[in-house]
């Protein structure tokens, strides 16, 4: 059974008993760099990940190790927190927030949907450009 409690502004998730809750901070873009990290995450995530039709038929126990699993692959590969600042939280976060995207669409997006609401946000007064 799957538990999702709120504390200090986090977001955590209890997925198997005996497993140490995986705790979820919004990433925001509030910044070029931040936006261009965003695509970083977001093609490793598509690359190292399987089909989000496969994905999708995942028990919620086997989702969620699946998130913690490409989060610690991304931060051992690019090392976040040390070479940008961002912590394995964020870089959970934007996991979730691509493979949840993925499923709802029944295959990889080529746009996502950012809102206020979602795990990755945009802040400060960072306005991200239009696409050329």
């Amino acid at each position: 059974m799957v538990t999702v409690y709120y504390e200090d502004g986090s977001t955590f998730v209890q997925y198997a008993e005996g497993k140490r809750p995986l705790k979820f901070d919004v990433y925001l873009i509030d910044s070029p760099e931040s936006d261009a990290y965003l695509d970083t995450i977001i093609d490793f995530v598509i690359a190292t990940a399987n089909k989000p039709e496969h994905i999708a038929k995942m028990e919620p126990a086997k989702y969620w190790a699946l998130i913690e699993r490409l989060g610690t692959m991304f931060c051992r590969a690019y090392s976040p927190t040390k070479n940008h600042g961002v912590t394995k939280a964020k870089i959970r976060s934007v996991v979730y927030f691509v493979l949840d995207n993925a499923i709802k669409a029944g295959r990889w997006p080529t746009a996502y949907v950012i809102t206020d609401k979602t795990a990755v946000q945009f802040g400060g007064d960072y306005v991200q450009s239009e696409p050329d």
